[in-house]
């Protein structure tokens, strides 16, 4: 069976990622996220130990359970901001502070004290456990809410399971953090198993590295530099270094279970920037295996990305997956170029090549479950709740901003620009107030907390009055109904971040809006990553405080015709592209990326040289094309020294004279070169220069120009690039042909030279290539930019044509233009297909559409030394 029996419209519309099939996946979805979606405590030791465990829950949990629908097992928390915890604490309602600093503003005029009372929330689902040494409490984790709903959906289809992290394992009533290493074995076990039972979650217990992994590096080193947050201060690396072995460390720990998970047939899907070197670990125990990672925050410019000590290890193990996802196209782009200008690697249509093996790149914009929003905005306690706001606040607009307080949030841009507005549009004073809720975040930012705080009551004491406060500001978790009363009571969202990965906040406003019909406005960064998807929002720079200002009194002064058509088209959007469609749409695409490497290229054994000889010797019909440079001539610093040795022309010699012999030189040398090299030495062969720009067949004298109808207009701006970066280039140097032209840097400083490249590479990719009709093909040492529809395989095909009746081909090459002959071939209907040999010179790992693979290009040429014997024999006899 070829390609083309396999590639039928049928079959590809199984593994398109928008169409409505379901593609078969014979294993299970390996899910592998950093944390689990459940939080584990312990209770202090007890005395008495006990072997069997219960799951049963108390009456309390049965109580709150009869006042609320059922949540599966398996659901993810209550929100992304559901700031629950199974501890005992005070709760405070949010609209009752409301009303608390209302009363007070005559005695703080500039708002009330921020209560710093923790909430407390009970989540459904909370399994009490007793075995062996102590009792514990599996209770259902918070955040992430979209990811989890998107990865439950997926067990609808296929089956599942989840690895990940347990999370700071708790004691109870206290924050002492219980170690891995004191758990008891028997207690890990029994965890193991209550937790598969529950959700098909494989747990894993880090030790002490987790703090360098999760603390460390994620939050201290990655995080802040993919927010655009380059460091500040100096350091002596130490922190880092040792930040670095435990996220090593503990990605390795990852790896190796998903390795001993494993079965043949399932797909891996690896979530976000904490598992980045994941891929590669586990592809280097199952080279064969389905792998995808996701990146769920923002992806910097290469830029940026480049200050990274491990920007190297980085790449390398996100470039171990088969497919890799971002929230948006720009996300991708970065990642592209970081790959080309870091690794060297050559960017594609669809992704990048890192060393044979093709990675795509797509954009996969995640939603949320937009039917359990409906299900707990219609708690009974969001509604009491949603109309005191407004009772408070009657006759005014209420402007909502929701977000956790840390520097990419944007909340200080937010502050700037509601003073701006109140500065700029002095009629809406008194008439406008801004509830803004700040989520304390683990690592706490009392420096920024101070700055708000301290800026809240500036706009307080300049605008405000004893009757009114225009800013309220709530710094502390808020429960879930608090949280969509709030957003439903709205009159505008103001969502302002300086930098954000997606921001599901927004999708909630608009179906909270939506069920109120009220249809309020959306004011949305440009900066997030849901502004890519949700064009109809009002769209601002944060840095631009006055613009935003002039947002905030557009999205005001709103006809009611205009908010309705702006909040349909977001409504279809959040509605149509849920959290359960990002899932199904990353699987489909990883599934159909995997069936495609299956297609396109396969690890090639060594050339069995015996086999081959005995069927070429039985053959009556032979074709053979050999590319010139590292294959039949090893690669050398200088081109022009490539000249051919005396041996390899006499076994050319010898293959031509047997008239059952249809011998081919394609290569990227130019006419003369070929004619002066080979031409006139060796008689009786076809050549073809410039990668099939230009034929000579056999006792032909003139050569064929294919290019007569190509447009060759591009040159110009390729040669004005290689031109500027070969006067930077100490050693390089250009190469021009009628058809394509090579930039060449093999005598230049090893280091610089490929740097350049990268640079170079990218500037064309950039600048020509998505422009005009070309390719850029990266070479050893060497780019060449050529029409893109010109290449050997064309060539081959021609030639295949003309001699239908081969029944031995053999093809040989070394690099990636060489690829298109054996893509040509693999694809062609040959009488005897068995008698084809593609043939790849490199090392065994290499990846490539031939089909047998030889080290060097000297074992090639014994090779034809062999062949040539067995036709000297021929005609002796």
């Amino acid at each position: 069976m070829t390609l083309n029996d396999l590639l039928t419209a049928e079959n590809v519309a199984q593994f398109l990622p928008l169409s409505g099939h379901l593609p078969n996946i014979p294993g299970r979805i390996i899910n592998v996220t950093h944390q689990i979606p459940y939080s584990i405590m312990r209770s202090p030791p007890t005395m008495t130990p006990i072997d069997d465990y219960d799951n049963t829950q108390d009456q309390q949990q049965q109580a709150n359970q009869q006042q609320q629908p059922p949540t599966p097992p398996y659901s993810p928390a209550a929100s992304s901001l559901d700031s629950t915890t199974d501890e005992e604490h005070e709760s405070v309602d949010l609209f009752r502070k409301m009303h608390q600093q209302k009363k007070a503003a005559a005695t703080y005029p500039s708002g009330a004290p921020i209560s710093k009372l923790a909430r407390h929330h009970r989540r459904q689902g909370t399994l009490r456990v007793k075995f062996h040494a102590a009792d514990w409490t599996v209770v259902q984790g918070r955040g992430h809410g979209a990811l989890y709903a998107g990865l439950q959906s997926l067990a609808q289809h296929w089956e599942t399971i989840h690895i990940g992290w347990t999370g700071p394992i708790r004691v109870a009533h206290s924050k002492k953090i219980v170690s891995a290493e004191s758990i008891e074995p028997k207690d890990k076990q029994k965890l193991e198993g209550l937790l598969r039972e529950t959700g098909k979650i494989v747990p894993i217990f880090l030790d002490n590295k987790a703090h360098g992994h999760y603390e460390g590096y994620c939050k201290e080193v990655l995080w802040p530099l993919f927010h655009y947050l380059v460091w500040t201060n100096a350091t002596d690396g130490r922190n880092e270094k040792q930040y670095w072995k435990d996220y090593v460390a503990v990605n390795q720990q990852f790896a190796d279970t998903v390795v001993a998970q494993y079965k043949k047939g399932d797909i891996i899907c690896i979530q976000d920037y904490h598992l980045l070197l994941v891929p590669e670990m586990v592809r280097a125990h199952i080279p064969d295996a389905a792998i995808g990672i996701f990146i769920h925050a923002t992806f910097p410019s290469s830029e940026i990305f480049r200050c990274l000590a491990a920007r190297k290890e980085i790449l390398r193990g996100m470039a171990g997956a088969d497919l890799v996802g971002f929230q948006t196209y720009s996300y991708a782009r970065h990642f592209i170029s970081s790959c080309t200008r870091v690794l060297g690697y050559e960017s594609t249509l669809v992704g990048v090549n890192a060393n044979s093996h093709q990675v795509s790149v797509g954009t996969f914009p995640i939603g949320i479950d937009v039917d359990r929003v409906n299900r707990f905005r219609k708690q009974p306690g969001v509604q009491p709740k949603m109309d005191a706001i407004r009772s408070m606040y009657a006759g005014k607009k209420i402007i909502i901003g929701r977000d956790k307080l840390d520097q990419t949030k944007g909340v200080l841009q937010k502050l700037r620009s509601f003073e701006q507005f109140l500065h700029d549009y002095p009629e809406w004073r008194n008439q406008v107030v801004l509830i803004q809720v700040t989520t304390p975040t683990v690592h706490g930012a009392n420096k920024l907390e101070s700055k708000v705080s301290e800026l809240v009551s500036q706009i307080n004491g300049i605008y405000g009055s004893l009757e009114f406060t225009p800013v309220h500001h709530y710094h502390q978790d808020i429960d879930r109904d608090e949280y969509y009363a709030l957003l439903s009571a709205a009159d505008v969202g103001l969502i302002t971040s300086v930098r954000d990965g997606m921001n599901t906040t927004s999708f909630e406003f608009i179906i909270c809006q939506h069920e109120q019909e009220r249809y309020s406005p959306l004011i949305l960064s440009e900066f997030t990553g849901t502004a890519g998807s949700l064009s109809a929002a009002m769209m601002v720079n944060p840095w631009d405080f006055a613009g935003v200002a002039k947002a905030i009194n557009e999205a005001l002064s709103m006809t009611p015709e205009e908010k309705l058509t702006r909040h349909m088209q977001l409504y279809e959007h959040v509605t149509a592209h849920t959290a359960s469609f990002w899932a199904h749409s990353f699987v489909k695409q990883l599934v159909s990326c995997t069936e495609q490497r299956s297609l396109q290229s396969h690890a090639t054994p060594a050339l069995d040289s015996d086999l081959l000889l005995d069927i070429y010797n039985k053959a009556e019909k032979r074709l053979m094309f050999f590319d010139y440079d590292g294959t039949l001539t090893p690669i050398v610093s200088v081109p022009s020294d490539a000249r051919p040795s005396k041996e390899m022309l006499q076994y050319l010699q010898t293959l031509c004279d047997d008239p059952r012999n249809e011998v081919w030189v394609i290569s990227g040398r130019d006419q003369q070169t070929l004619d002066n090299w080979l031409g006139s030495t060796v008689t009786n062969i076809g050549l073809s220069a410039e990668h099939g720009c230009f034929l000579k067949p056999a006792k032909a004298t003139q050569w064929t120009n294919v290019l007569d109808d190509v447009n060759m207009s591009w040159k110009h701006d390729v040669t004005e690039i290689f031109e500027y970066y070969t006067e930077r280039t100490q050693g390089s140097f250009i190469e021009f042909k009628k058809s394509s032209i090579t930039w060449h840097y093999r005598m230049a400083d090893a280091q610089y030279g490929a740097f350049q490249a990268k640079e170079c590479q990218n500037h064309l990719e950039n600048a020509i290539v998505s422009k005009l009709p070309i390719e850029v093909l990266i070479g050893k040492k060497n780019i060449e930019v050529r029409p893109a529809s010109v290449n050997k395989g064309e060539i081959v095909k021609r030639i295949l044509a003309q001699h239908a009746n081969a029944d031995f081909v053999i093809c040989a090459g070394d690099d990636k233009t060489d690829e298109d002959m054996f893509r040509t071939l693999s694809t062609a209907r040959l009488a005897h297909a068995q008698a084809l040999y593609s043939i790849t010179i490199g090392p065994p790992e290499k990846k490539t559409m031939a089909n047998w693979h030889v080290k060097t290009s000297g074992d090639l040429v014994n090779v034809l030394g062999r062949m040539a014997e067995i036709g000297c024999s021929s005609n002796l006899s």
